[in-house]
């Protein structure tokens, strides 16, 4: 909470608030926090130079206040108006949800004074250069337990501006229109200009007639000869604001033209002073009327019909119903009522002033360190300071007792904070955690002296930030079983092994922590049960460990102790069905002992795949699609999978992959091509044993009798694989990230790159990019760098000393980094990479059926994803055409909300090129599955780092690929390329149109374009040019030209509208060229999928949404789970949208959809789910084949694809 300030200290913020001068102080003097006082700087002054000290009168009829005996009615108002400023000022205090509990600050009270803190949800921004004028409403609310007092202040600008004063009451305007008047009215002998005050003295006749209507005194006409002589058309505006209505009244006298007429306000009755009325206007502008009458010299002012009101002082009544007329002060001082005399900043610091009663200093302290704790050391050093400033007995006696209990001022903070190396100044942004492990990392080098020192700064540090973690950490005290793995600097997943070799090393550091040290290792016992622990400490040795459980779990794919955590037993389960009968009895026995270590470990009693009612979703199995478990950072790769399972032509040859298997041997392997390189026989291996795990787990997903299963990690490595082997790909990540080995803090790595691939190929789908132009990846299929992130672990890193037995943490490091070997790979893929690497992978482990252009292989992965691309350039000799396969189309999001035809158009569109050359796209063969590969990270050059773009992609069920090919049903190749050509010349222009729209609605002023700024600084330099006489002691050495605020609005009328203009011009020519192509749809494309991924740029989940045509509905994939979407939530814009996140987008040819496509395949083995492991003999799960399903296209010679050679 931020800090606050006692009733007293808030009105005199009040009394010196000037929301004319807020942007020049660059704080608010009733919300922001005081500046902090340094003896060593100069201040800040408590009040700007030049702010208004005001003078409040009272406006009674506003006014609601408190009748004598009742001080807390429901709510009261004291309306206020300041003659020097001429602002208007309501305080009004509300007591709300009173009952017999509530107790209202007072003398009577515990809590002598209200302490307000500032209510931020009702804070009204205000922006731009001509908010000095605007209107302000703060909130605040009583801190007091039990008290339910809140008050709101309204400020309200004067009625009049300074250009209506100038209006009213400049002698050269007064001139012209006496001049005007004698033009049209006549000469009158005598007669002479009206003075400066019968503009206000006229209008103020002129309100207060209309507060009290009488016959004959409800219009002015305009033709009236002191009515023209002094207002004229020229004050219509001011008129108009207050009320005033002009009529054409027909005129009696017949045939004579109609009479102007200005008839005056009619405000009712006020039957609520809480109501702004036009009532409130017009007493609000009389009492403005007022002030500018009597500030006229008396002599001036002869003869006036104006009766000066004097209002009496409003400060009495603010103070009576804030509860404040009455409070202690100190003896033998009041406080100074001179304008410039100011508290000391101590004062301001706690919300108090200088004659507070030395009690009401202790409450102010207290009130301030409880309801902003963070800055409590600093509020201590004030209360300190005004202690000894006062020399009180009583305060320091208060002092004293804060101090014993070690609460640190501000100074002693500090140095805590600088005694274990921390800069105090980011002291609250450090985490508890962080504060203990920097503090014990000096604990080895240091004296014992030292050391006390060290853990008494630390006491301080937790007693400041009210920790009992720290404050235990300063006191070495344990007593959880978390507590005692922080003091060994252990994590639950560590074993016991680790728990003794930490103890050795603490009790070497520190041979007086034995105890402590003890302590901690016997609670780790106790809470694990664990008898080699207990062992440890009465003899001093452990027993080895048994090896079977990490095997056991080794078998499983379950390597990681954090790993055995979250294990479900039921996904083991279901895993068994589809292993080698050769394997069940080992299995089944790891199993047993899994069991087993569960149940004691980790409290995990699941022994069977889960029933009814406590599984993920409720659907029949046989109905619903199965969930795929994130095994190490893969959300991206079972995305993947999800979509790859519902393509069902590549699903059967997956599950029959036999029948399309590769021969390795190197004669069957010549002229054998996949992405342009020559496939090796130890490449074939791989990917035969990539495509036989994925059969694996595709069986697995049909027959599974859960809503889940786990990918193998083997699987996972495979899909990552690029090189000719694991093998080859291991060695070459662990000679990359050597590097990181060797940091001082372990390897620091990131979460999941989205967008961010180590290798951008040609073959890559959905992948990201850094901004590199899309026709250069796909010219070459060259490699694109992309930077490396990474983020600091923030664990410690394991102990770097000796240990006894057993073998150091870092080994069990190393032993591990093979098995790491997938997560430190998957950080730096995505979808997209691993979506291009698996078709490779397939299309290597297959037996081509035929050569296609430049020797690729042809086969079913090129039938059903790849497209035939034609890329032309237009030289200045000649046209050339190349073609190249794509599985993919690569835009990018744009920075702005658009429309996915909008984004392909950038893609296929006519672009410059180097020379004065240009280039399009067509596509001459699609594919019958189209992806959109969206980009969505770009350099942002003068952040220097990569930024997310969430611009939203628009979608629609069916996408139209007409405009983007060779020729179509309807037109042919040159009527096609004539309808694109008249598109792409408006999209130039449209593009001109946008960068000159850009220059005018970006400034440096948030919320302003250009026009708007321009016209603000019109309005400021007229502001400044008014009162430049009474803000400036000495003129200006080379003072601005006259003209210039009348420039700068002529300037801003014509920003403004070729700004328009342009608007116009662009939504004209959008709408033009989405009805070019609006007939035209032979070729239609269902949504099928889309990939998205929620996050930053070095972090975050991917996530699939998939259309199951046969079923007609939506369903989101998430890891495990999966579960019905909403169409409408598909398509729908705003925040959260799919559109923001989409990071590759599929489409199916619409009248193949049910051929290519089968969301739903399941056949769950009941008799699998009913049978338990233990049990002493195992029923082998027989694993048939599926039904070839029906091979309509396998008779094709394309698949709307590449023709066959």
């Amino acid at each position: 909470m931020a800090p606050g300030k006692t009733a007293p200290r808030l009105l005199q913020d009040l009394l010196t608030y000037d929301p004319c001068r807020e942007d020049r102080a660059g704080r608010n003097l009733l919300t922001s926090a005081p500046p902090e006082y340094t003896p060593s700087r100069n201040g800040i002054p408590a009040v700007p130079r030049g702010n208004c000290r005001h003078a409040l009168v009272r406006k009674e009829e506003q006014s609601l206040l408190p009748v004598a005996g009742d001080n807390h009615g429901p709510v009261y108002k004291v309306a206020s108006y300041c003659p020097q400023c001429r602002w208007h000022i309501d305080v009004i205090v509300e007591f709300k949800d009173q009952d017999s509990s509530s107790q209202i600050c007072g003398r009577q009270s515990d809590y002598p004074l209200h302490h307000f803190v500032y209510d931020s949800d009702n804070k009204k921004e205000i922006n731009g250069l001509g908010a000095q004028q605007a209107p302000r409403t703060f909130s605040f609310h009583c801190t007091a337990p039990a008290c339910p007092t809140s008050v709101r202040i309204d400020l309200r600008p004067p009625r009049f501006t300074e250009h209506d004063q100038e209006l009213m009451m400049n002698k050269a305007q007064l001139r012209r229109r006496f001049e005007r008047a004698r033009e049209l009215i006549g000469e009158r002998e005598g007669e002479t200009m009206s003075r400066s005050v019968d503009g206000p003295d006229f209008l103020d006749t002129f309100l207060r007639d209309s507060l009290n209507p009488a016959p004959g005194k409800t219009r002015v006409p305009l033709l009236n000869r002191k009515f023209a002589k002094t207002f004229w058309r020229d004050c219509d505006s001011i008129l108009t604001k207050l009320g005033f209505e002009y009529t054409l009244e027909e005129n009696e006298e017949e045939n004579g033209p109609d009479v102007e007429a200005w008839h005056l306000p009619r405000p009712g009755e006020q039957q609520d002073v809480f109501q702004s009325t036009l009532r409130t206007t017009v007493q609000d502008a009389r009492y403005e009327l007022n002030t500018m009458i009597l500030a006229v010299p008396e002599n001036e002012r002869q003869n006036v019909r104006h009766q000066p009101m004097y209002p009496v002082p409003s400060q009495g009544d603010i103070e009576m119903v804030l509860a404040c007329h009455d409070y202690e002060k100190v003896a033998g001082r009041t406080r100074s009522t001179s304008t410039t005399e100011e508290d000391h900043p101590h004062f301001a610091s706690l919300g108090a002033v200088g004659d507070f009663a030395d009690t009401l200093i202790h409450f102010a302290y207290q009130r301030q360190s409880i309801v902003d704790k963070v800055n409590a050391p600093y509020y201590l050093e004030c209360f300190q300071e005004i202690a000894n400033g006062r020399n009180s007995e009583s305060l320091q006696f208060e002092v004293a007792m804060i101090t014993s209990k070690d609460i640190p001022n501000r100074r002693e903070l500090e140095a805590a904070y600088r005694s274990i190396g921390l800069d105090p100044a980011h002291g609250p942004t450090f985490s508890d955690r962080f504060i203990i492990d920097q503090a014990r990392s000096r604990l080895p080098d240091i004296s014992p002296t030292q050391r006390d020192e060290l853990r008494r700064n630390l006491q301080l540090i937790g007693n400041s930030r009210e920790s009992e973690e720290i404050r235990r950490e300063a006191m070495e005290d344990i007593d959880t079983y978390e507590e005692a793995l922080s003091w060994l600097e252990l994590d639950q997943s560590q074993a016991d092994d680790f728990v003794r070799t930490m103890f050795t090393i603490k009790t070497q550091d520190n041979p007086s922590s034995i105890e402590i040290a003890r302590r901690a290792v016997s609670i780790i016992a106790e809470h694990r049960n664990s008898d080699r622990l207990r062992q440890f400490l009465l003899e001093g040795t452990m027993t080895e460990p048994e090896r079977d459980l990490s095997e056991a779990y080794a078998l499983f794919e379950i390597s990681s102790m954090s790993d055995r955590q979250n294990v479900d037993l039921s996904v083991l389960q279901s895993s068994m069905l589809v292993a080698p009968p050769s394997d069940i009895a080992k299995l089944e026995k790891a199993f047993t002992l899994i069991q087993q270590d569960q149940l004691q470990n980790y409290n995990n009693k699941e022994e069977r795949p889960k029933e009814s009612g406590s599984r993920v979703n409720d659907f029949p199995l046989e109905t619903w699609p199965v969930g795929c478990r994130n095994n190490g950072n893969t959300c991206y790769l079972n995305s993947v999978l999800q979509f790859l399972f519902t393509i069902k032509p590549l699903r059967d040859l997956v599950l029959n992959f036999e029948t399309y298997e590769q021969d390795p041997s190197p004669e069957a392997l010549k002229n054998k091509k996949v992405g342009r390189a020559v496939v090796t026989p130890e490449r074939v291996a791989t990917a035969q044993n990539f495509v036989r795990e994925l059969q694996r787990l595709f069986q697995l997903m049909i027959r599974a009798p859960t809503d889940n299963v786990l990918p193998t990690k083997h699987l996972a490595e495979l899909a990552l694989c690029k090189t000719d082997s694991v093998e080859t790909e291991a060695k070459a990540a662990d000679a990359e990230n050597q590097d990181h080995k060797d940091s001082p803090n372990g390897t620091g790595a990131a979460l999941i790159k989205e967008g961010e691939p180590a290798v951008a190929t040609n073959d890559t789908v959905m992948g990201e990019g850094d901004g590199t132009k899309n026709d250069d990846v796909k010219s070459d299929g060259s490699a694109q760098a992309t930077e490396e992130h990474s983020e600091s672990n923030d664990k410690p890193s394991p102990p770097t000393r000796p240990p006894p037995i057993p073998p150091r943490p870092k080994a069990q490091e190393q032993a591990k980094s093979k098995d790491e070997h997938i997560a430190e790979s998957a950080r730096q893929q995505d979808a997209a990479e691993v979506m291009g690497n698996i078709l490779d992978l397939i299309s290597c482990a297959i037996k081509g059926e035929g050569l296609l252009r430049d020797g690729e292989q042809a086969d079913l992965i090129k039938d059903i994803f790849f497209s035939d691309v034609t890329i032309v350039r237009n030289t200045t000799n000649k046209i050339e055409k190349t073609q190249e396969l794509r599985n993919h189309h690569l835009i990018s999001a744009g920075g702005r909300d658009r429309h996915l035809y909008a984004a392909l158009d950038d893609d296929f569109g006519q672009s410059e090129m180097e020379g004065g050359d240009s280039k399009y796209e067509y596509i001459a063969h699609p594919a019958p599955i189209q992806i959109v590969n969206v980009r969505r990270l770009q350099f942002n050059r003068e952040k220097k780092q990569q930024v997310r773009d969430t611009a939203q992609l628009s979608l629609d069920d069916v996408l139209y690929l007409d405009r983007y090919l060779e020729a179509t049903n309807t037109l042919s190749g040159d009527e096609l390329l004539h309808l694109r050509q008249a598109q792409w010349a408006k999209q130039q222009e449209l593009q001109r149109l946008a960068v000159r729209c850009k220059e005018l609605q970006v400034t440096e002023i948030e919320g302003l374009n250009l026009a708007d700024a321009v016209e603000e600084t019109a309005k400021l330099t007229e502001s400044f040019f008014a009162g430049i006489e009474q803000q400036m002691l000495d003129p200006l050495p080379a003072p601005p030209p006259e003209e210039l605020p009348e420039n700068l609005h002529e300037r801003a009328k014509v920003l403004k509208g070729e700004l328009e203009e342009i608007d116009a011009s662009m939504t004209q020519l959008e709408s033009d060229i989405d009805t070019v192509f609006k007939e035209y749809h032979d070729h239609g494309y269902r949504l099928h999928a889309i990939f998205v991924h929620r996050g930053g740029t070095g972090s975050g989940h991917y996530l699939i949404y998939i259309k199951d045509f046969q079923n007609n509905t939506w369903r989101e994939y998430n890891d495990e789970t999966v579960r019905p979407y909403s169409e409408q939530d598909i398509f729908r814009l705003g925040p959260g949208a799919l559109a923001a996140g989409s990071t590759g987008i599929v489409f199916v040819k619409e009248n193949r959809t049910d051929m290519l496509t089968e969301a739903v395949c399941r056949q769950p083995d009941a008799a699998a789910a009913e049978t338990t492991m233990n049990e002493t003999e195992h029923k082998d799960v027989e694993m048939t084949d599926l039904p070839a399903s029906k091979t309509e296209y396998d008779g094709l010679e394309v698949i709307e694809g590449i023709e066959k050679a």
